[in-house]
């Protein structure tokens, strides 16, 4: 198992607390994406931030229960990211947006040992979409500073990553790091790693990935545009009847 000019999307995942925050900014409310330093080549990056935590033990990170969207550019790359929320009642709007994602992002609290299970699932869902399926996936496993937190080698067996990811054809990363050490210059060099992997591993594809998310794009919305008007032909016969 592998420690398994253009534009690139990233779905990045978890299910709440995870500490994602943390490696991106001390002010919750700003959000830098710091991999664009590392690109090779030139990208325009989207992340999705999917959290895998169940539990809110990060200081100074809160629980996200909407999107916030933010950018930065450097050069000739740009970084676009939405934070997706990790609680149970958000994960539901998860799906719409995988078709723009080019690859995945999850980020994992090493130290939550009792839900591992529920982590698993959730990766599981995700990786099965048929949307996300043979993208490649960079795994963080987060919390490393503290007592108790598992080792790579456990985090693999209790996911059953390598059977995930051979499943649904994804390369994929796992990289053990402490997003609290710093952000910037300061951040954790396994991030930075793991990113520019991830990078890497995208631009080497770039070309059937992005004819896949133009035309799974398409599809999505053509969908949602025929939901919309369901539900105003729904919202016009019931106005009708009265």
């Amino acid at each position: 198992m592998e420690r398994t000019g253009e534009e690139s999307d990233f779905g990045h995942g978890g299910t709440r607390q995870c500490g994602k925050n943390s490696y991106r900014s001390r002010d919750s409310r700003r959000f830098e994406p710091f991999w664009v330093h590392f690109t090779v080549g030139y990208f325009q990056s989207t992340i999705f931030n999917l959290c895998l935590d169940l539990f809110q033990k990060t200081p100074g990170c809160s629980p996200h229960s909407g999107i916030l969207q933010s950018g930065h550019e450097a050069g000739k790359v740009r970084g676009d990211y939405f934070d997706l929320g990790g609680g149970k009642r958000i994960r539901g709007i998860w799906k719409n947006y995988y078709s723009e994602s080019h690859g995945v992002v999850f980020v994992v609290d090493s130290t939550d040992v009792q839900r591992i299970q529920e982590t698993r699932e959730t990766m599981a869902e995700v990786l099965q979409h048929p949307r996300i399926s043979g993208k490649p996936v960079l795994v963080l496993a987060n919390k490393q500073d503290k007592d108790g937190a598992l080792a790579e080698a456990d985090i693999i067996e209790n996911l059953s990553l390598e059977k995930l990811v051979n499943e649904n054809k994804c390369l994929c990363q796992i990289e053990p790091c402490s997003a609290v050490l710093g952000y910037g210059k300061k951040l954790d060099k396994s991030i930075k790693k793991g990113l520019n992997w991830l990078l890497h591993n995208i631009a080497k594809d770039y070309e059937a990935i992005t004819e896949r998310v133009l035309r799974d794009t398409a599809e999505q919305r053509a969908l949602e545009e025929q939901d919309k008007k369901e539900r105003a032909e729904r919202v016009r016969r019931i106005r009708e009847e009265r």
